[in-house]
């Protein structure tokens, strides 16, 4: 377990993934000549037609780089007008004012505005939502004052742009040159962010955005990766506002805040999340106006109807639509050819039988053994030096400066055994979990991990460690398949997925790390009996296979401690059975639980120890046996 090996089949994962990414690699290749091919007859067209795509890539480039934070983390940006503005009059006043080389301004831009949007993300991030739209709706509306009132920014008037040059003679069969620098400009934005989202840094983002303390259980830093992502966002829109900055005249109108929201709007239209779509988007927002030459007022009144339906009808946009009309034809399909996931099947055991034996009628089921009987004891867990897998002591927390939450708390758990923690609701067992996960942090006492102190460090820490978690109410991405909610367990396992997310699809170790990944969840999912359902939506899946789905992705990483909050919640007596089995051999194989559970029948007959909290403080702890039998717990927990 400690190596991340759970159980399950190797070796025709690779074979069939490898398959995968050589057709998916064609057709990348496919799609990237065709579009050079476009590019080359635009390079070549009429100052119209050139005209019209150079704003749309420009633009273009701005919707990829929202949909990044919009669509992947849903933060709304409305900064992004300002951020594009900074970079245009810097290349503009550093060229015409200093001199600069035109190409020495492009990574200076790119870099600069970066770090802009790494200051601003900072900021904003620390609140989320409609606040985090009105910050940088604020910003956008101080860079367009700051463009209008002073003198080197050329005030309302404006600054005339540089010029960009021409090819040299030997490349001027290329035609125009600023065409193909928008173009190549626009199909590295959107590589970069299609890298990103066929990266396993993809399912983490999702996860930050719809299940954050899953994604942080997991060992993500969640603010630093969203701060990051935008500043990533902030550096293509630097790149776009170099381009920009060759259309003549750079003046604070074009930067103005409906600027920012018609970029929403463009991200909105096309399909958010998409990549494409938003590019699409862009091009039909920049060019449509220009074709269809209507009134300016029902112009507006056109694009306002139509993006009204679009988020009454269909938020997913047009590219949205395309993806979920293929879903549902692919699924189709499945259903006719009878390839449609069937309900996890667990072995049938009588009522009384004991959670060791549990285990022995499933691993002869996985194995295909005929009697169970005939199955081998699990064998004994390996001798330990003594020192506990968790061990807090005193512990005092208080979520505010009222009466303390946990009072003086001592906590110890035995390295491969099963520990419960029970009490009334309210008596503090989800917030001491949450102190020894890394969620929170102690007013005061200790909290050590396999003999190391760990009270002051955060989840990363925890999860680098070996300890992971699950959550009363299954938290996971419900619009991802399974297997990629459980390869999110494997983000602490894997060398900078973040900084190689990019280019992820190019790099060797990527598609090797890839590989592993989706081997190491597969088998996971295997060893929880869920592999059946692995393609399938979490939203789509029944309650107890979704609670078998976060099981797998705490047990995915080969973890030293798991810790349970209430995983029997909403199940049924036979999956109860199932989950039992699964500790048992989580135990046999040398990692230490901890269990919250409400369900005493359940937590005396499978627990080596059992801690009772009450008020938070401890009542017994002990032995399940002795615990079961203490006069206190009896009477505070157990109502006798």
């Amino acid at each position: 377990m400690r190596n991340g090996a759970v159980a399950g089949g190797r070796g025709r994962d690779a074979v069939s993934d490898a398959g995968g990414l050589s057709w998916r690699g064609t057709g990348t290749v496919a799609a990237v000549v065709a579009y050079l091919l476009f590019a080359y007859y635009v390079a070549h067209g009429s100052l119209y037609l050139q005209s019209l795509i150079l704003v749309a890539a420009i633009f273009g480039i701005l919707a990829v780089s929202l949909d990044l934070v919009a669509g992947v983390t849903g933060l709304y940006s409305l900064g992004h007008a300002g951020l594009f503005a900074i970079a245009a009059y810097a290349t503009t006043i550093l060229y015409n004012d200093h001199h600069w080389n035109l190409f020495v301004l492009l990574p200076v831009s790119i870099v600069g505005v970066g770090l802009v949007g790494l200051v601003l993300g900072s900021l904003s991030l620390r609140v989320s939502g409609l606040y985090f739209a009105i910050t940088t709706f604020v910003f956008t509306l101080v860079v367009a004052v700051v463009a209008s009132d002073f003198r080197f920014t050329g005030g309302f008037s404006g600054l005339i742009g540089p010029i960009f040059p021409d090819f040299p003679g030997s490349l001027s069969w290329a035609g125009k040159s600023l065409i193909w620098c928008a173009m190549v400009a626009l199909l590295v934005a959107t590589l970069l962010s299609l890298g990103i989202r066929r990266s396993p840094l993809y399912a983490v983002l999702l996860a930050i955005r719809d299940a954050e303390p899953f994604a942080a259980a997991a060992g993500a830093r969640t603010a630093l990766v969203k701060i990051c992502l935008f500043g990533v966002s902030a550096a293509m829109a630097g790149a776009a506002g170099w381009l920009f900055s060759f259309q003549g005249i750079i003046s604070p109108g074009q930067f103005s805040w409906s600027v920012s929201v018609n970029i929403l709007v463009m991200v909105i239209l096309g399909g958010m999340n998409t990549t494409i779509g938003p590019v699409l988007g862009a091009a039909f927002i920049t060019i449509f106006p220009v074709q269809v030459n209507i009134n300016a007022f029902w112009q507006e009144v056109l694009f306002g109807g139509l993006f009204v339906t679009v988020i009454t009808l269909y938020p997913a946009g047009f590219l949205g639509f395309v993806y979920a009309v293929g879903r549902r034809a692919s699924r189709l399909v499945r259903q006719l050819t009878g390839r449609s996931p069937q309900p996890v099947s667990l072995p049938v055991v009588p009522e009384d039988t004991g959670p060791v034996e549990i285990a022995a009628v499933e691993a002869a089921a996985r194995e295909g053994a005929e009697h169970p009987e005939a199955v081998p004891a699990p064998p004994a867990v390996a001798d330990h030096d003594g020192t506990p897998a968790v061990d807090c002591r005193g512990i005092v927390f208080a979520y505010s400066k009222g009466t303390p939450v946990l009072n003086g708390v001592d906590f110890v758990v035995k390295k491969a055994t099963i520990h419960g923690l029970i009490g009334p609701n309210g008596s503090g067992k989800t917030t001491l979990v949450d102190l020894i996960a890394g969620r929170r942090r102690p007013l005061r006492g200790t909290i050590a991990l396999d003999g190391e102190q760990f009270e002051q460090a955060g989840q990363p820490a925890r999860a680098r460690h070996g300890v992971m978690r699950t959550f009363q109410a299954a938290v996971l991405v419900r619009q991802l398949p399974a297997l990629d909610n459980v390869a999110v367990g494997l983000y602490s396992r894997f060398p900078r997925i973040a900084l190689r997310a990019p280019f992820w699809p190019v790099l060797p170790s990527g598609r090797r790390d890839g590989r592993t990944m989706r081997r190491n969840a597969r088998e996971a999912l295997d060893f929880v009996g869920a592999r059946e359902w692995e393609r399938a939506r979490v939203a789509d899946v029944p309650h107890g296979v979704e609670q078998l789905t976060q099981l797998a992705a705490a047990c995915v990483a080969g973890p030293s401690t798991i810790i349970l909050d209430e995983p029997l919640a909403g199940l049924s007596p036979k999956e109860v059975e199932h989950v039992a089995g699964i500790l048992v051999e989580l135990k046999t194989a040398g990692v230490s639980v901890i269990l919250i559970e409400h369900q005493p029948r359940f937590v005396f007959a499978l627990c080596d120890e059992v801690t009772v909290l009450n008020a938070g403080e401890v009542v017994a702890t002990g032995p399940a046996a002795q615990v079961r039998a203490d006069a206190r717990v009896r009477e505070v927990y157990l109502g006798q």
